[in-house]
């Protein structure tokens, strides 16, 4: 078996050789959203990843392959997105039709979802796999013999000491008490109490929700502390072979390397992020748990299309990406991951702008839609802004939000972190957001560090 490893980057052309290109069916590679590309004259092929970050597994004829895709933006606490983006309106996750995928974490993988991972496996297999086993113990009888007996220590010390009626044996007996199954019980105790310590308060009920519905299907197994004792007697062997890899990825778990940052031997799907989304449903969280600003539920409205007579003929939502509701009234706001890394498409209109501080691309196109929602009657005049990821390293300050002119109120850039600093600077972003009401009401002065709409 050739094992193969592909490190790419989110957006990023890389070369392949015609060799691995032809070893692996185009399916895998649509399915991880690259595209391969070959002009003429080329003696090797382009691959260009999409949105899509993460890992996967092909593991085919003499060929066992791992695709990493990595982020972007440089330096993003990918873990930070996805534990504020876990249980938000969509899913960032992607489980590509891939193989288990060998690691001890990952890097771009949330916290929530690895355990809630660990524990549907730990289910599945209890629902398949969980077994009665013979199990040998020491028990001290009275006035009864089962098992073996021990006859040499019944009469040095139950016989010599006058207690004849009580008669030390071994017994075997099948039980689900077994060395294996207090492992994973204590791998399922272990996730609870990893659960306490995650950001999200989503997160943390879906964890201890996947807990306690699994723990029943080990009510009759002991709660033990595990040590190299209880490791020792653990056994894989025979009818006890289905456990090996669930066992190895527990001890993985309870020696705190399941959640480590490298590549391993622990068995989890093969998964890839969508970060547009993923960065869109961050920003969804971290509004929601602030608890200081509201998302409006309600279904956005639409604009329609008449004909001359007044028939209706089509229909257009408008849909911002969030809706903040504040006590000063509507804030209509946009996510834009891509922008923020500065790319540039045929026939892109986006332009780069920068002054002592972040720099980004700004689309024109999105400028003019930040300019339109606010003409539908639900939100005449309200606050618009679009919504940039930055990464600031500790002790960097959060930039103030730049600002767009020339289409009546201003139209706010505002930048979120989600470099190694993030949890830090979530209360300052919060705050500028609440503060957009009274920034973005009236056309001033132009800042330096403003962009001016011509």
């Amino acid at each position: 078996m050739r094992a193969e490893l592909v490190e790419l980057v989110e957006y990023e052309e890389s070369v392949l050789s015609d060799e691995l290109v032809a070893a692996v069916p185009a399916a895998f590679w649509r399915e991880l959203d690259i595209t391969l590309s070959k002009a003429p004259g080329d003696r090797a092929w382009r691959a260009r990843p999409d949105a899509l970050s993460g890992i996967a597994r092909l593991v085919q004829g003499g060929l066992d392959l791992t695709v990493v895709i990595k982020p972007k933006l440089s330096g993003a606490d990918t873990i930070f997105l996805a534990e504020h983006a876990f249980g938000q309106r969509i899913d960032a996750l992607r489980r590509p039709d891939a193989d288990r995928v060998g690691i001890d974490s990952t890097y771009s993988d949330p916290v929530a979802a690895l355990l809630i991972w660990y524990v549907d496996a730990v289910s599945d297999f209890a629902t398949r796999w969980l077994r009665r086993s013979y199990r040998s113990r020491r028990v001290t009888l009275h006035g009864e013999v089962r098992g073996r007996f021990l006859i040499s220590q019944y009469v040095a010390q139950n016989l010599a000491s006058g207690r004849s009626a009580d008669v030390p044996c071994i017994i075997t007996e099948r039980t689900i008490d077994t060395a294996n199954n207090r492992v994973l019980k204590a791998g399922l105790r272990q996730v609870g109490k990893l659960a306490s310590v995650l950001p999200s308060s989503a997160a943390r009920r879906a964890v201890r929700a996947a807990v306690n519905a699994t723990l029943p299907r080990f009510a009759e197994v002991k709660d033990v502390a595990i040590g190299p004792t209880q490791l020792r007697a653990v056994s894989t062997a025979g009818p006890e072979r289905h456990y090996s890899n669930l066992l190895r990825a527990t001890v993985d778990l309870l020696a705190g390397r399941y959640l480590s940052a490298d590549a391993g031997a622990t068995a989890t799907e093969s998964f890839l992020w969508s970060m547009p989304v993923l960065f869109q449903e961050a920003l969804r969280g971290v509004i929601s748990e602030a608890g200081v600003i509201g998302l409006d539920p309600r279904t956005r409205p639409s604009a329609h299309i008449y004909d001359a007579e007044g028939h209706r003929l089509r229909s257009s939502r408008i849909d911002p990406d969030y809706v903040l509701e504040t006590g000063a009234g509507p804030i209509l706001l946009d996510a834009k991951y891509k922008d923020a890394l500065r790319l540039a498409a045929p026939g892109d209109d986006g332009i780069v702008v920068g002054h002592d501080g972040p720099t980004i691309r700004v689309s024109r196109h999105d400028v003019y839609q930040m300019a339109a929602y606010r003409q539908h009657p639900r939100w005449i005049g309200a606050p618009v802004a679009l919504v940039y990821p930055v990464v600031l390293t500790h002790g960097q300050p959060l930039p103030s939000p730049y600002e767009v002119r020339g289409f009546g109120a201003p139209i706010g850039l505002v930048f979120m972190d989600v470099g190694p600093a993030a949890r830090s600077n979530v209360a300052a972003f919060v705050a500028q957001l609440e503060q957009l009401t009274s920034l973005l009401r009236a056309e001033v002065d132009v800042p330096a560090s403003s962009l001016t709409a011509p």
